[in-house]
């Protein structure tokens, strides 16, 4: 299964030359050169939402605005039709999770995870997690990851499954928010993140600044349950005459 995380990022004035229209056709182009089965993205707006939903037709896409605001974000997932969609919810990273908008005092917009149990033909089920942390304080986003650590227990209580945990977390790889992951032991499962196996990518930069960078901050993540086995990973530095799809890089991963 061939997973990836993508921070599209949203389309915002200010990059003139680098807005979602000048993006839209790379963003596609990259999806279909690479045929992930699973892709969590981020900073996904309405409009651009409804442009890749039509434009990707192979893939199912669940997940649900974080605001009912017009300039609204929304992680969805988009899953390959090769897999069954047996459920799928959003919920706020807040005390009100079931609450549209809802948010902690500090954080600076309402956060959400955008969660799926998805099944392939051999009936094995799989339940994918992901999210856009916080990108002001360390205070929420350790919070919002308890959240969805939280939320997983729950969901591994009712059925335990294989989990992928992915998305922009906004945080270096020796963080508080990271550490919280990878302590997490829960049914005898813990978490390893994609990264590890090929530990030189912590070196490389998750975000090209629409530059093609290759220093930096590394904060996109994808994170599997260790009954799940790492067959690879890439961070994908795709361009098109120097132009770059996002100001952050996919990153990609193989696990069976």
């Amino acid at each position: 299964m061939r997973i990836m995380t993508f921070n599209l990022r949203c389309d915002f004035i200010l990059d003139i030359n680098n807005r979602w229209t000048n993006r839209k056709d790379m963003v596609i182009n990259i999806i279909k050169k690479y045929k992930p089965d699973i892709i969590g993205v981020q900073e996904l707006t309405n409009v651009m939402h409804r442009e890749l939903v039509d434009a990707l037709d192979e893939y199912y896409v669940v997940g649900t605005p974080r605001s009912k605001k017009m300039f609204v974000e929304r992680n969805d997932i988009f899953i390959s039709r090769e897999f069954h969609v047996e459920e799928y919810k959003t919920f706020w990273l807040s005390n009100t999770p079931q609450k549209v908008s809802s948010s902690r005092w500090y954080s600076v917009f309402p956060r959400i995870c955008t969660a799926a149990v998805i099944r392939d033909d051999n009936g094995n089920k799989y339940r994918i997690c992901n999210s856009h942390l916080d990108f002001l304080f360390t205070k929420s986003r350790v919070y919002e990851v308890r959240k969805i650590l939280s939320f997983i227990e729950n969901e591994e209580d009712k059925e335990n499954l294989p989990t992928i945990l992915m998305g922009d977390f906004n945080a270096s790889p020796n963080s508080k928010v990271i550490e919280e992951i990878r302590k997490y032991n829960y049914n005898n499962k813990k978490f390893v993140a994609v990264q590890d196996y090929k530990k030189e990518i912590y070196n490389h930069t998750t975000m090209s600044k629409f530059k093609g960078k290759s220093k930096g901050i590394h904060i996109d993540y994808i994170f599997v349950t260790d009954n799940l086995s790492i067959k690879n990973t890439e961070i994908l530095t795709y361009n098109e005459n120097g132009k770059y799809p996002s100001d952050h890089y996919p990153l990609i991963s193989e696990v069976e």
